[in-house]
């Protein structure tokens, strides 16, 4: 009797001998056995196919493995082949001598380098730390050198160049769209930013269409949506802002930092504008605009504006040409509000507060000449001339009478006033004319008065003799 053990064996070796005879039959029935090649539904396998499978109703099936099945493979040979079956990406998968790879599902001729096992969407948990290692396994890219291009549909988003001939980086929906080989060391982020550059090199654009028609301009920056739109060959510019140097076409060395900064200006050069709207229609060169709609509607060449409106008379006007500074302190119908003043304004000298002056200096002023405007004739002392005003005067024993008292003379202010309260200079001026056109008329007095004593005198020695 055969025990349990035999049977089995004896088993195994009858399904052994049955399976070769099937396999046997099944290759002479269906294709040749020997040579260097094996065909299964056909007669004559391709020379060039170890094994050629043909069939009009049925396909090749390979080994359906999971992710865990897969990775527990020891030692899989190169070219080896599975389908994998769960993951973030199942499908076919082959081994290259190092790493699973999945076959390319935009060409059927070549194979995608992205492992999904390592390069998934929660990271790459197998990458490797070298940098030599990861230049050769572990990366994302083109190993050919050519751009890496993303796309979203047909419609390229993004494009990189890697090279040292180029470093080029463009980020957004046609930016930088018709770049060419001689475009390099751009960078662009936005819809449109650099979209038509063709030459220009050294260009930073970031906001929607930003830089939008450069062609041939370098070493620019543009930074907010249309900034330096329309320039072409503008170089070495600097715009901050929406619109900031938005017209400009080959103006260079402009710096303009603020929403419309400079908007309209298409050719010229050397202008500086910091604020929102400083400079917008202006078409000159070689201007200073600083402050909020500074110099806004200024169109001429070397203006200093510092202001925080569009006024044409701001705080600080200057024209460098004609070497002039301008400082509008105040309202011209008021003579207290708004000065300028130079010092070291301490509790030992205080700025002075609801004056009627628009230049306060501590410590004194040095110059060659003073000049001294009148406001109206009013201001000077004409007036002592007047009928009704010498009807007024005081006489000379009422002015010796009031300098005894007084110790200073009538209308001219003590001394302590003066300390107290400062000396105007034209207001003194006006003063010291006014005595000395008063003296003057004292002086006529006495002369008609001597003229008569005199011919009374000569009356007396004429009747004397």
């Amino acid at each position: 009797m055969i025990n349990n053990e035999k049977f089995i064996e004896m088993k195994k070796i009858y399904m052994l001998i049955l399976f070769s005879c099937a396999v046997g039959y099944t290759f002479a029935q269906n294709g040749k056995v020997g040579g260097q090649n094996v065909g299964i539904g056909t007669v004559l396998p391709d020379h060039s196919a170890i094994l050629d499978l043909q069939s009009v109703d049925k396909g090749l099936l390979i080994p359906r493995l999971s992710i865990t099945q897969r990775s527990s493979i020891k030692n899989p040979a190169t070219g080896l082949m599975i389908y994998q079956t769960d993951g973030v990406k199942s499908g076919f998968y082959f081994y290259d001598g190092e790493n699973w790879k999945p076959l390319s599902e935009g060409n059927a001729n070549s194979v995608a380098t992205l492992d999904i096992n390592g390069w998934a969407l929660d990271g790459n948990a197998t990458a490797t730390a070298n940098k030599a290692a990861a230049t050769l396994s572990s990366f994302l890219g083109t190993p050919s050198g050519i751009p890496l291009n993303f796309k979203i549909g047909s419609t390229l988003v993004a494009s990189m160049y890697g090279n040292a001939g180029l470093g080029n980086l463009f980020l957004g929906v046609q930016s930088g769209q018709v770049s060419t080989s001689t475009a390099s060391l751009n960078t662009s982020l936005g819809y449109q930013a650099l979209k038509d550059n063709n030459n220009g090199g050294r260009n930073v654009a970031i906001g929607a269409q930003a830089l939008f028609k450069n062609t041939d301009g370098g070493f620019n920056s543009a930074i907010g949506a249309f900034a330096l739109q329309n320039n072409l060959t503008g170089i070495q510019n600097m715009a901050i802002g929406t619109a900031a140097l938005a017209g400009n076409q080959s103006g260079s060395d402009n710096v303009a930092i603020g929403g419309n900064a400079i908007r309209t200006s298409t050719d010229k050069s050397f202008n500086v504008a910091i604020g929102t709207n400083a400079g917008r229609n202006n078409i000159g060169s070689s201007n200073i605009f600083i402050g909020y709609s500074s110099g806004q509607n200024e169109t001429g060449s070397n203006k200093l504006y510092i202001a925080n409106t569009s006024t044409a008379n701001p705080l600080i006007k200057g024209e460098f040409d004609n070497k002039n500074l301008k400082i509008n302190t105040g309202a011209t119908t008021s003579t207290t509000v708004g000065f300028l003043a130079v010092g070291n304004f301490d509790a030992a000298f205080t700025m002075p507060t609801a004056n009627s002056y628009r230049l306060i200096v501590q410590d004194g002023i040095i110059t060659e000449k003073v000049k001294v405007a009148l406001r109206t004739t009013a201001d000077w002392a004409d007036y002592v001339f007047e009928p009704e005003y010498q009807k007024s005067m005081m006489s000379l024993e009422q002015v010796e009478k009031f300098a005894k008292e007084n110790k200073h003379l009538p209308n001219v202010p003590s001394a302590q006033q003066l300390k107290d309260n400062g000396m105007d200079v034209g207001e003194t001026s006006k003063m010291f004319m006014e005595k000395i056109e008063e003296l003057t008329l004292y002086m006529i007095e006495l002369n008609k008065e001597v003229k008569v004593l005199k011919a009374e005198n000569e009356k007396l020695k004429s009747q004397l003799k």
